[in-house]
């Protein structure tokens, strides 16, 4: 047996056998904490390589090349279908639990009657200074920030600019003035730059916080962090369990790492899982941090997931593949496996369903 699962397995039995999960967290922290030397984060697979900059560099070089001269088109020439979501669903008198997915890495969520955004982004483009340059949403919005239902609380993963959206952030704030802000280390230092300075609550791998009845706990995925050339991997990047009456994981930004199974062994089997599929190519550059569909299939069942939500695809020109083809390439390995293809849910922009 692989020694990494050894402890999994030790982990698991304390959660069923104890029902302590104070005993266990301590645990966790020590065995699957957060790494931190000398000012930089690091991923718990000690193995962990980032691409190779023979590959990265031609990469950047290309979609710096796009931005000023164009191309690229055929590869973000998609016919996507937009709904209008109907924000009415998620009045509180309305008890049962709802998704709607945004577009990449957002998604609406209802639970027990709380509304929560995850790594909103309704900007046309994702980068630096205000938004001026960066990747160019190729697929609107479909509803805007003011259509939004009262907002409860926003979880960001990370800080990249296409899940850490300042101008998005201020706007929900200035409609919801008590919504709090779940960050991991390191990021409100942003915020607070930027403004952001209230309800903002900063999380480490493992810690959790209760809101209304829901546990909300960050928990440690595979990826990476910085802004600009000089602040790389200085604050933390995560996933979320929410847990109330029924139970919802959000991966972020993540390659495949054996923390899935980790999670599955602990708060699984989970109601819904919202895993990323897209951004996969070139894979020498981007497999360490971002999974293909195929590994977010394996994640899922990793985590022992019901019903599968597919995100970070088809709204942001981030990568090589061709902007339809990870819902493709997902659906396809769905069937080869055999499994339910009713419970992997491929969205429509600005579709809702209930869970």
């Amino acid at each position: 047996m692989n020694i990494v699962f050894l402890p999994l397995i030790f982990l698991a039995s304390v959660a069923v056998i104890q029902g302590e999960y104070e005993s266990l967290k301590k645990r966790l922290k020590v065995e699957y904490g957060s790494i931190k030397v000398n000012g930089k984060f690091y991923n718990l697979d000690p193995n962990f390589k980032r691409g190779k900059f023979s590959v990265a560099f031609p990469f950047i070089a290309r979609r710096i090349f796009e931005m000023i001269f164009g191309g690229g088109s055929d590869r973000r020439n998609c016919k996507f279908e937009i709904l209008k979501p109907e924000t009415s669903l998620y009045e509180r008198r309305n008890p049962k639990n709802k998704i709607t997915w945004l577009g990449h890495a957002t998604f609406l969520v209802q639970m027990d009657g709380i509304n929560f955004l995850t790594d909103p982004i309704f900007s046309e483009k994702a980068g630096p200074f205000g938004n001026r340059i960066g990747s160019k949403r190729y697929v609107p919005t479909p509803i805007d920030i003011t259509e939004l239902p009262k907002i409860d609380f926003v979880v960001i993963s990370h800080n990249h600019y296409d899940h850490l959206d300042i101008a998005t952030l201020k706007r929900i704030i200035a409609l919801n003035q008590n919504v709090k802000i779940f960050v991991p280390l390191g990021v409100a230092k942003t915020l607070e730059e930027e403004g952001i300075n209230q309800n903002v609550i900063e999380l480490d791998w493992w810690d959790e916080f209760e809101f209304n009845g829901l546990k909300i706990i960050f928990t440690p995925t595979q990826h990476f962090s910085g802004r600009w050339i000089n602040d790389s991997n200085e604050s933390l990047w995560g996933g979320y369990v929410i847990i109330g009456k029924k139970k919802f994981y959000f991966a972020g930004d993540t390659g495949y790492f054996f923390g899935f199974k980790l999670l599955g062994d602990i708060f699984g089997p989970f109601d819904i899982t919202c895993l990323p599929i897209g951004a996969y190519e070139p894979a020498e550059m981007m497999r360490p941090v971002h999974m293909n569909p195929d590994e977010a299939i394996q994640a899922h069942l990793d985590l022992k997931g019901k019903i599968f939500c597919a995100m970070h695809w088809g709204t942001f020109d981030l990568s090589d593949e061709r902007c339809d083809e990870p819902p493709k390439r997902l659906i396809k390995k769905v069937k080869e496996l055999n499994l339910d293809e009713k419970m992997f849910k491929v969205f429509k922009h600005g579709e809702t369903i209930e869970w």
